[in-house]
């Protein structure tokens, strides 16, 4: 196993973006943090985890995170999967198996899905948005869309994932007061058409794998293999 790190500088408009790979070259899986303080450094031990198992990771830091810096307030979804694209066409992986994402990033690996195809999606407390949000910068109007009443009910991840035909693992704490619990099992029936498998975590909040991690070592394993077996192709339809 190659535990090499290559980092790259790409240009997105007139701002360069921080892309990394970590791990393996020959399978690659998309590494999507979050909102908030997430970064590409912040969730290093997951790609550690990734990496032991045979899975090297392409991540960024998004615009407005880590060691991309700048002006959140430019940032969009519709940026973000941006980002993403100039970040695979950077680095072109010679084996994309598919995505781990979490929270925000949730929504952007589907719209990845949409525009390239992934082979495999793992959603951890998958966040999905009003298909009107897409566009609109982050702050006062962004908000205002994803507050409406049930506004995930008009987002277009819901048709995007009734195509998907790869696998999907869903992974969700019980406890996640952030994601609605319809918007989780949604992300899973939606799915009708793809090797699919729902795991609610007891115990836990939104913040799936630092909880994990800061408990058994067993439990956070049996998760690690769960997600190395969808991207591999090898995890059982449980639907």
């Amino acid at each position: 196993m190659s535990d090499a790190l290559s980092v790259f500088s790409v240009p997105v408009d007139d701002y360069r973006v921080h892309v990394s790979h970590f791990g393996p070259t020959d399978q690659t899986a998309l590494l999507l943090h979050g909102g908030g303080s997430s970064s590409s450094d912040r969730i290093f031990p997951l790609r550690e985890d990734l990496a032991q198992r045979g899975i090297g990771t392409l991540a960024l830091d998004h615009l407005g995170h880590g060691r991309t810096g700048g002006d959140l307030a430019r940032a969009s979804l519709q940026r973000r999967v941006e980002e993403v694209l100039a970040a695979i066409d950077f680095v072109k992986p010679s084996k994309l198996l598919g995505s781990v994402s979490m929270s925000m990033g949730g929504y952007v690996a589907v719209r990845i899905h949409k525009l390239i195809g992934l082979p495999a999606m793992v959603l951890i407390a998958p966040a999905m948005y009003d298909a009107a949000a897409y566009p609109v910068p982050f702050g006062a109007g962004f908000t205002d869309v994803i507050r409406a009443q049930r506004s995930y009910d008009r987002s277009d991840a819901w048709d995007i994932l009734a195509d998907f035909t790869g696998s999907l693992l869903v992974v969700a704490g019980r406890d996640d007061e952030v994601i609605p619990r319809e918007v989780i099992h949604r992300c899973h029936d939606a799915a009708k058409n793809a090797a699919r498998e729902l795991v609610l975590l007891e115990g836990i909040d939104h913040f799936v794998m630092t909880r994990l991690r800061a408990g058994p070592r067993g439990r956070l394993d049996a998760v690690l293999d769960r997600m190395a077996a969808t991207l591999s192709g090898d995890a059982t339809d449980t639907s």
